[in-house]
């Protein structure tokens, strides 16, 4: 049995709200994103064609969509994380990889000297 569709019941400044937010190229592609989901399930699109048009799993489509309809808009605002800050002076030192023919060649090195 097919589930029942999600009604947000979106106000005229909140649908205007949510389209300028997308209108505007300096908005945060996240906070994009989730006003497309928002008026994307107003329109009654059902949940997993939101999610393949925006390339986004039914989870995170579902969960913003339940984060709406109980916060509205002060909801889809970005938050204030947990967890340690990110460091960017910190950076990630990796081994050289070894091309194929090296490995090979030094492969054949350690055979002969046994």
């Amino acid at each position: 049995m097919p589930r029942k569709r999600l009604v947000l019941n979106l106000s005229s400044f909140e649908k205007k709200e949510l389209s300028n937010i997308i209108l505007k190229s300096q908005n945060d592609q996240r906070m994009v994103q989730r006003c497309k989901i928002i008026l994307l399930t107003e329109k009654g699109i059902p949940l997993q064609e939101i999610a393949e048009q925006l390339g986004l799993s039914r989870t995170t489509v579902n969960t913003w969509r339940q984060i709406f309809k109980t916060n509205r808009m002060s909801g889809l605002k970005v938050r204030k994380r947990l967890g340690r800050p990110p460091n960017a002076k910190k950076k990630r030192v990796t081994k050289p990889f070894l091309a194929m023919e090296d490995r090979v060649v030094l492969h054949a090195a350690d055979s002969c000297t046994r």
